[in-house]
Formats: structure tokens, sequence, C-alpha cells
């Protein structure tokens, strides 16, 4: 079965989770059928040169039986310029098969450098998350602290007893003197 950039451009594939890029997949799909069309559009040139070349062979075989016995020396070099055009279509098509080549690679080498740098940033993603996360949590720990030790500074400077501190935590509630249990409870007003 043949593939043609149409077939390339319509191809359809199943969704599935964590599958690739559609975005990307349908860029690349359309970068390789665009490669395909030029492809083709060389080959079928080079398919002209080369009827072309066929062509002017039979011509020279034409004359040949016309001229045979005078034209001994154009036999020779129709052969001469077949092999020639031979030789040249062969390296035509192999030069076009490894610029193909050297596409296709390109492209893969592309695909899976784009592969690697979204590994990099999702594994940035995460260190950053998990450094911020530490970074809160190490915040409300010393928020806690700070507010256990502003209890215990209230006591001494004030010198009084244990009673009137309780007696002014029920008035005052536990608004001011909580302890912080996450980072909402810094912009929370609790009744």
């Amino acid at each position: 079965m043949k593939i043609t950039p149409l077939d390339i451009r319509k191809q359809e594939f199943k969704a599935v989770f964590k599958g690739f890029d559609k975005n990307e997949v349908n860029v690349f799909l359309e970068m390789i059928a665009k490669e395909m069309e030029d492809l083709i559009k060389e080959n079928t040139i080079y398919m002209e040169q080369l009827r072309d070349l066929d062509s002017k062979i039979e011509d020279y075989r034409r004359m040949e039986k016309t001229l045979q016995n005078t034209l001994t020396s154009a036999q020779k070099t129709t052969d001469e310029l077949r092999r020639n055009a031979e030789k040249e279509s062969e390296l035509i098509l192999r030069n076009a098969r490894i610029q193909s080549d050297h596409v296709l690679e390109e492209a893969r080498s592309q695909a899976n450098k784009y592969k690697t740098q979204i590994v990099s940033l999702k594994s940035q993603r995460d260190n950053f998350i998990a450094q911020f996360k530490g970074l809160v949590e190490a915040q409300l720990q010393v928020l806690n602290r700070g507010w256990e030790e502003l209890e215990i500074e209230e006591v001494e400077h004030e010198g009084k007893s244990k009673k009137s501190i309780d007696s002014q935590d029920k008035e005052l509630g536990s608004k001011s003197r909580g302890t912080l249990k996450g980072i909402g409870d810094l912009f929370l007003d609790k009744p």
C-alpha cells in the first residue's frame, strides 16, 4: 500500500491518557507530508528526465538501424550516453534517498530533543513545588513558635497569674492566640 501526503494529513490517532500532544503530532505529520510532496515532485521530474533520456536512446537506436554501416561510432556514443544517463539517474535517486533519510533522522532527533525538554521541565516544576511547599511549612512553624513566644512574654511582662491570662483568653477567644494550622489561618478572620 502506497502512502500519499494526503493519507499522512488525514491520519487520525486514538487519544490515550498521557499521549502525545495532538498539535505536535499534527505539525509533525504536516511536515512529513510536505517533505513527501517535495520528494514526489522531485521524483516526477527525475522520471521525466529519465523518460527523455530513454527517448533519446530510442532515437539513437532507430538511427543505428538506418545508418548501421556508416554510424558505428554513433552506436558507441549512444551506449555510452545510456550508461551515463543510468548512472546519473541512479545517482540522483540515491541522493534523493539520502536526503529523505537525513530529513527523517533530523525530525526524529528534534522529537527526541522535545521529549527530553518536556521531561526536564516537569522535573523542574516538581522541584519548585517541593521547595515552595517546604518554605511554606517552615514559615508556618516559625509563625507558630512566634505565637507561643509572644504568649510567654506577655505572661512574664504583665506578671499576671495563670488565672488572669485564662480569663483574658476566654474574653478574647482563640482568635489572636490560636496555633496556625495552615497558611489560610494568616488571612482568614476567625470569630
